[in-house]
């Protein structure tokens, strides 16, 4: 099983995991597989780190110290294998065909807060745009704002480039990204659900909705297809 994620190239009309062949991205057996190894199931805190035991709207003991931005946060993956070799090979190493897969996994759910007025990507930098050829966030909020059927609408600017996160602790990461999203005016009065493929300590997610609440949101949630699970961050 998953012998085809480590290849080269992905054929079509083949899973893009074990190479049987399958009209669909993923098969049936590696789909069962996922679910096994990488689903996410119980009550999550706000920061969509699983919590066993907490109601709805309680807080993680590290939320509790410093509470995250965004009113809630929901992901139905945890970020871990195979899910994080897909998402790699699709990020960083631009195989687009996985696309369908990552996909597939992120309309599986409904709409978890139906309030939304819009979906909003967590923008990358223009320059990691360029070197990648596309902007995976953006990519990924415009399948589900079509298969949620909500408008997706860009209020986040990038105002600098950042280190990339990978590597480094939850305290680098704010203070590398603290000013580092400008939100459109066109924010003020909206209920923003923010878009991005992998939550790790949630502070480009925070740093956004900042930015957001800045502008006049009136509420800020975040939706990710991932999650780095405690003790386990890139």
């Amino acid at each position: 099983m998953f012998s085809n994620l480590f290849e080269e190239r992905i054929p079509a009309n083949r899973c893009v995991l074990c190479a049987r062949p399958e009209t669909d991205a993923l098969c049936v057996h590696c789909r069962r597989e996922l679910e096994r190894c990488c689903a996410l199931s119980g009550p999550l805190c706000r920061c969509a780190l699983p919590a066993p035991g907490l109601e709805p709207g309680e807080l993680c003991g590290r939320c509790l110290r410093q509470p995250p931005g965004f009113r809630a946060g929901y992901c139905d993956w945890a970020y871990r294998f195979p899910l994080d070799r897909l998402i790699n090979a699709y990020k960083h190493q631009g195989r687009l065909p996985v696309e369908r897969a990552l996909e597939t996994l992120a309309t599986g759910a409904p709409l978890p807060w139906p309030e939304a007025d819009l979906l909003c990507p967590l923008p990358a930098h223009w320059r990691r745009r360029w070197v990648r050829g596309f902007d995976q966030a953006e990519r990924l909020a415009a399948a589900l704002a079509r298969h949620w059927r909500r408008p997706l609408v860009p209020l986040l600017r990038r105002r600098r480039a950042t280190p990339p996160q990978q590597g480094h602790g939850r305290a680098w990461r704010v203070r590398s990204l603290r000013h580092a999203f400008q939100a459109l005016p066109a924010s003020r009065g909206r209920r923003v659900l923010l878009v991005d493929d992998v939550i790790t300590t949630g502070a480009s997610l925070r740093a956004a909705s900042h930015a957001l609440y800045e502008a006049g949101a009136e509420e800020v949630r975040v939706w990710a297809l991932a999650r780095t699970l405690e003790g386990s961050h890139r």
